[in-house]
C-alpha cells in the first residue's frame, strides 16, 4: 500500500499540497462528484488553519533567548516516577487544550461554520448576516488558497480579479443559498453590504426574490459550470464580473 491510499491519508496529502499532480489530479476529480469527500477535506483545512492560527509559536524575548544561551549546570532527576507520570501527563493535557480550544473556535466563538437551512431564502441569509455584523468565516489574502476554497467546495477553482476603488472583500464565509456546499463571498460597495454566492450550476436552483419586500436585487451569471448569483441593494452588479475560473478549471 502506498502512502496516500487510504482515505485519510490520501486527505492529508491534497491538504497538505504533498500528492504529484497526477494524484492531485485524480483526486480532483473525486472531489467534483464526491460531496462527504469534499466535506472530510473543508473540515480537515479548517482544523489546520485553526490549529496554524491558534498556535503560531511566539518570537522568544530577547532576554529570555540569552538566557537560555547561558550554560547551565544540570542536576540529575531523583524522581523517576514524577518524571514518567509527567512525560503521560503533559502530551494528554496539551492535546485536550488543542481540541477545547478547537471545539471552541468553530462552536462557541460565534465563527464557526453556520448550520445549513435550506429553507432560508437568499434576502433572508442577507439580512441575517448583516444583523450579525457582516463578518466573513475566514479572511482570505492569498488567490491560490481563494481558488483552492472554491476548487474543494465546488469542484473548480475561481479568482478574484482586482477590484475598483470603493468595491472591498471582506472574505468568505459558508451560510447555505442554494445548496449546503455554497461557498458566498461577502463584500462592500462603498460601504453598503454586498452577497456572492457561487455554487455548482447542477445545484442552481433558481431563487428569486420577493419583490414586494426588499430592497435587494439579485443578478445571475454563469461562469463554465458554476452559477454565480449577486444579492447587493444597488441596481447592478458590482462584485461578480471580477470572479473568473483559473486557467485549469476553464480548460
Amino acid at each position: 500500500m502506498t502512502p496516500h491510499n487510504s482515505p485519510n491519508a490520501r486527505i492529508d496529502a491534497y491538504v497538505d499540497g504533498v500528492l504529484t499532480a497526477e494524484e492531485r489530479a485524480e483526486f480532483g476529480r473525486e472531489l467534483s462528484v464526491n460531496e462527504v469527500l469534499r466535506s472530510a477535506v473543508e473540515l480537515q483545512s479548517q482544523v489546520d488553519e485553526s490549529l496554524s492560527r491558534l498556535f503560531s509559536v511566539p518570537q522568544m524575548p530577547r532576554e529570555l533567548l540569552a538566557k537560555n544561551q547561558e550554560p547551565h549546570e544540570f542536576v540529575p532527576a531523583t524522581q523517576p516516577a514524577r518524571r514518567r507520570w509527567r512525560s503521560v501527563a503533559f502530551p494528554t493535557i496539551a492535546a485536550t487544550i488543542v481540541w477545547t480550544m478547537l471545539a471552541w473556535h468553530f462552536f462557541g466563538s460565534g465563527t464557526g461554520v453556520p448550520r445549513y437551512n435550506p429553507n432560508l431564502s437568499l434576502n433572508a441569509i442577507y439580512e441575517k448576516c448583516v444583523a450579525d455584523g457582516f463578518r466573513p468565516k475566514w479572511v482570505c489574502n492569498d488567490p491560490k488558497e481563494f481558488a483552492s476554497t472554491f476548487a474543494a467546495r465546488q469542484g473548480h477553482g475561481l479568482l478574484l480579479g482586482d477590484l475598483p476603488v470603493g468595491t472591498k472583500m471582506e472574505g468568505l464565509t459558508y451560510c447555505g443559498g442554494l445548496s449546503r456546499y455554497t461557498t458566498t463571498m461577502l463584500a462592500r460597495v462603498n460601504d453598503l453590504p454586498v452577497m456572492v454566492f457561487v455554487d455548482r450550476a447542477s445545484a442552481d436552483n433558481h431563487p428569486t426574490l420577493p419583490s414586494s419586500e426588499t430592497k435587494l436585487h439579485l443578478f445571475r451569471r454563469e461562469s463554465g459550470p458554476l452559477v454565480i448569483y449577486e444579492l447587493t441593494p444597488l441596481d447592478r452588479p458590482e462584485v461578480s464580473d471580477y470572479l473568473h475560473l483559473t486557467e485549469s478549471a476553464a480548460k
